[in-house]
Formats: C-alpha cells, sequence, structure tokens
C-alpha cells in the first residue's frame, strides 16, 4: 500500500532503537521547522516547488509503512503495526520479489 497523500505522520509507535535520540530529534525539528520550504527550494533548485507532504518524503522525514500506509517520523516504529522501517522495507521486498 502506498502512503496517504496528506496523512498526518506520526511517532506514536516510539522509538527504533537503532536510530539514535539526537538523529530522532534533528528529524522532528526539521518537520516542524517553519523555514523548511525555504530550505527545500535552497537545496533542491532543480525540483519543481513542492507541496508539504511531498518535501518531507523527499528529505527523507517520514517514511509509509509498506504493510499499512501509516506514515511514520524516520527513526520511530510504525504506529500501526510496531515495526521498524528497515524490517517492514526488507518483509515487502521478499514478498513483492524485489
Amino acid at each position: 500500500m502506498k502512503g496517504r497523500a496528506n496523512s498526518p505522520w506520526t511517532l506514536a509507535g516510539g522509538a527504533d532503537l537503532t536510530c539514535g535520540e539526537a538523529d530522532r530529534s534533528q528529524v522532528v525539528r526539521l518537520l516542524t521547522d517553519p523555514g523548511l520550504a525555504g530550505n527545500f527550494q535552497h537545496a533542491y533548485r532543480k525540483v519543481q516547488p513542492s507541496d508539504y507532504d511531498t518535501m518531507i518524503r523527499v528529505l527523507d522525514l517520514v517514511w509509509d509503512c509498506p504493510d499499512d500506509g501509516t506514515v511514520n517520523v524516520v527513526g520511530y516504529l510504525c504506529a500501526g503495526c510496531f515495526g521498524s522501517r528497515a524490517q517492514l522495507e526488507l518483509a515487502a521486498r521478499c514478498r513483492d520479489g524485489r
């Protein structure tokens, strides 16, 4: 299942302990940064102006659970199934034969 456009992101799955606290804090800070759009346009000059949902995916600040589509913050477990990003992406690749 693809991520749902304009779905709110969550960190309700709890911390993924394979990611450090400082990294998780940085991601949350960037997600809520009022200058995100300006910084995005500066870093990705060749990319057309994007909406928030697109920018946070291009910047790899969120990930979509391949099983249930929950939009999770990088460094946190899926709030829907409590799996880690790495675990769920590997399972999806195996299941899809990729």
